[in-house]
């Protein structure tokens, strides 16, 4: 099976790579060391601005929840006093 060629671009793309000349960095030490600036960090406060949705969704949440729970509160008192009556279930 014969090997894939290269095309001439891919060749002079590979030239390139081949003669990059790389530059001397000298490193010099000083006998004091540089520190950089620290400048100090403000807290992070959360706003109620920075999550618009959240209020509404929790409203959503709490109101389904709500409305759960208070389907199940009359249920269990409509079985509890026999208003509504299911075969198989006895209070």
């Amino acid at each position: 099976m014969a090997k894939k060629r290269k095309t001439r671009e891919q060749k002079q793309i590979a030239d390139l790579r081949h003669n990059f000349t790389h530059q001397i960095v000298t490193n010099t030490f000083e006998a004091r060391p540089v520190f950089s600036k620290i400048s100090e960090k403000k807290p992070v406060t959360v706003t109620y601005s920075a999550y618009p949705y959240l209020a509404k969704d929790l409203t959503k949440t709490f109101l389904l929840t709500a409305s759960i729970i208070g389907v199940q509160i009359l249920l269990f008192i409509s079985l509890k006093t026999h208003l509504l009556k299911i075969p198989g279930i006895s209070y």
